[in-house]
């Protein structure tokens, strides 16, 4: 497997070789080859705003945004936006960020989230793998304490 993480948001320290442990593991949950290649870069809102308005339509930052370029897949990930969400959800920063990770993954892979239906399907399984991701690792490694 060919996975790399770069966090290029300096407000949160993510352990990128912790990420790209998780990533391995989310494949083989979801028995994708070892082949696979996949580049996962976390963001400010500021830098995902212009490429969601690019590559989207829409002029505002999103939480993540999935490419397929053949014989790789990126994953762009607004960190802020996680640190958001988890706010407004009650939920810890690190589970915010790995959902967006599986995500991403998961868009990849032909999941769709635009259509009511849809989404139901793929937050279901975007669940149901956090749900396995967590029964064999603790996710409290994400962030890298200061």
């Amino acid at each position: 497997m060919n996975i790399v993480v770069s966090n290029l948001n300096k407000k949160h320290r993510i352990d990128e070789k912790f990420i790209e442990k998780i990533v391995a593991i989310i494949l083989k949950i979801l028995k994708k080859s070892s082949n696979t290649k996949l580049e996962i870069v976390f963001l400010s809102d500021n830098v995902i705003k212009p490429l969601n308005k690019r590559y989207k339509g829409a002029n505002c930052a999103t939480d993540v945004l999935s490419f397929d370029l053949g014989s790789c897949g990126q994953i762009l990930i607004s960190s802020d936006m996680a640190l958001r969400n988890s706010r407004v959800f009650n939920t810890p920063l690190e589970k915010e960020l790995v959902l967006y990770v599986i995500h991403g993954i998961l868009h990849l892979l032909g999941y769709d989230d635009e259509k009511p239906k849809d989404r139901s399907r793929m937050f279901r399984k975007q669940d149901s793998i956090l749900e396995m991701l967590c029964a064999k690792i603790s996710l409290s490694k994400v962030l890298m304490r200061r």
